[in-house]
């Protein structure tokens, strides 16, 4: 017979864990919780909140003053955050801090004349809001070749 060893380590990450842990605790204070998209990629804890009350929504706009609004864990694009904020002045930002600190870096770093090159699925939540904080030119790549024909153009 097989053994399998499951690593220390296995589990969710810190990001993760954290927004977690803060909607279980909105979710004990709030009625009207809604996530800006799904809090993660989990299905079980999707339902798990669900079941909870929680509302999944794809923009602010499906809220009404007052509403409690929580960011994702991969965070929302900039101009998203803006209409957040005006929404549900007390949202709750649940975006990892490493994500958060991604988007400080670009936004400082990605100066009207350099090309900011992000590697990614250009689709993915995470990658969209990254790119939304480029203040120049920007370009997702999810391979080499994808990569080799944006430096070729």
């Amino acid at each position: 017979m097989q053994r399998i060893t499951l690593a220390e380590s296995a589990g969710f990450c810190f990001g993760v864990n954290r927004a977690v842990k803060l909607l279980e605790e909105l979710v004990k204070k709030n009625q009207n919780v809604f996530t800006l998209g799904p809090i993660i990629h989990n299905p079980q804890v999707i339902k798990h909140f669900e079941n909870k009350g929680v509302r999944i929504i794809d923009s602010p706009d499906e809220c009404e003053e007052g509403d409690l609004i929580v960011v994702r864990t991969h965070g929302i694009p900039k101009d998203m955050m803006e209409k957040v904020k005006s929404i549900s002045p007390n949202y709750c930002n649940a975006t990892c801090p490493f994500v958060t600190k991604i988007h400080k870096i670009v936004s400082e770093n990605s100066l009207k004349e350099n090309v900011t090159l992000i590697a990614g699925d250009k689709s993915h939540p995470e990658v969209i809001g990254i790119r939304s904080y480029c203040n120049g030119r920007s370009f997702v790549f999810n391979s080499e070749k994808e990569l080799d024909q944006i430096i070729e153009n």
